[in-house]
This record gives C-alpha cells, structure tokens and sequence, in this order.
C-alpha cells in the first residue's frame, strides 16, 4: 500500500477553526479538505492541525520544527496576517498603535519559512488571510474609523502575494475570495473567525487547488 499523502496546516485561530463562531472540527477547512481530497484522489490523505490561536508568524517559526518538519509532509498551507496587522497585544489584552508585526518582518519570517519547508521538498501553499468586518469589537479605534477595518490586513494579504510571487510557489487568495463572493462577509460573526460557511468558501479552493496540482483534474485559474 502506498503511503498516504500527509499536509500540515500551519496558521493562527483560523486555521485551528474549532471554536470561534460556533466552528466544529467537522466544519473546518482543515477536515474538508482531508475529507474531499482523499476522495478526489481515491486514497488516504491526512491533515494535521498546525493552527495556533493568536499565532503570529515569528513565533510560528520557533514550532517549524517540532509542528511541521518532524511531521514529515508532502504540503504544508501556510496561513497568516490577521493577527499581525492588527494592533491587538495579548500580553495586555489591550491595543497599540502600531501593527503586532512590521509588515517587512512579516514578509521577512514568511520568506523564511518558505525557504526552510522548500529546502526539505515540501510544497509550499500560501494564504492570504481572510478579510475582517465592522463587526469586530475593536472596530472603535479611530485607526480603523478613517481608514477602513482592512486598510492593514489587505496590504499583509498583498505581502502574502508578494512572497508567492518571488519564491514560485502557490497562493490561495483567501481575502479575494471573500471579496468577490457576494453577501460572504456576514460568515464573520465576531468580525474575525469565518463560520462553517466560511470554512466551506476557504475549504472550496484549497481542494481545487490541490487537486490540479496532485493532477486529479484541471481547476478553474485564480487571478493574483
């Protein structure tokens, strides 16, 4: 029998899913995606949880090792932005007034990351983070009021692109997702987390992707 085809989903509470706006392991985009993919391909796949709630990408990759490498996958997604763009600190359980992580940081440790999992032959799938909604409770800062929820968040998903773009690897564009699907931004309950019909959205691409690129079948292109 041959071996299973093994992906590890490294990110924050979104890709950790369980919990956050009412979010089962069943409705994940981690467990579709191991669900339907097995299915497409017609064998075992498995997917391992790599998702940390409040994870930034700095300190994701203090875990590369132990969380990812010593895994030994085939794929690793690699989701992350929200919470660095934000001003946020959980040490404080309080806001700044700057970004948890300078975007030339962000793109830095992403760049990193992506040239330790490529060294050991791993595919690498990129993520943009998904978009955040007015819902969100720190949406009172006046940061956010003359500038817009996003004005940080889009420019990190740009960072994300910027990455895939110079290293040649793939990107799913988890914020253009939601962007161009109409009435999607009300699966943000606390205007952060998606649902489970914002798993299903994110869990739609990852699994069309990953089929082209397993060669199951030719997926429809997604603009960068």
């Amino acid at each position: 029998m041959s071996a299973p085809l093994r992906i590890v989903a490294l990110g924050d509470s979104i890709t950790n899913g369980v919990g956050p706006a009412g979010v089962t392991e069943a409705d994940t985009f981690r467990e579709i995606l191991r669900r339907e993919l097995s299915e497409r391909l017609g064998s075992k796949v498995e997917v391992f949880n790599a998702g940390v709630n409040g994870d930034i990408v700095t300190l994701a990759e203090r875990r590369l090792k132990s969380d990812v490498l010593d895994r030994r996958p085939d794929i690793v997604t690699v989701m992350f932005g929200g919470n660095e763009a934000g001003f946020y600190r959980p040490e404080t359980q309080g806001f700044a007034d700057t970004p948890r992580v300078p975007r030339d940081r962000f793109k830095a440790a992403l760049t990193e990351i992506v040239d330790c999992l490529r060294a050991e032959g791993i595919t690498v799938v990129l993520m943009t983070c998904p978009p955040m909604t007015e819902r969100y409770w720190g949406m009172h800062l006046p940061a956010y009021r003359d500038n817009g929820i996003n004005f940080l968040v889009k420019d990190y998903a740009q960072a994300m692109r910027d990455v895939a773009a110079e290293k040649g690897v793939e990107l799913i564009d988890v914020y253009r997702a939601f962007q161009q699907k109409p009435g999607s931004l009300d699966y943000f309950p606390d205007g952060l987390h998606p649902d489970a019909r914002g798993h299903r959205v994110i869990a739609d691409r990852l699994v069309e992707r990953l089929a082209r690129i397993l060669g199951d079948r030719p997926a429809d292109p997604e603009p960068r």
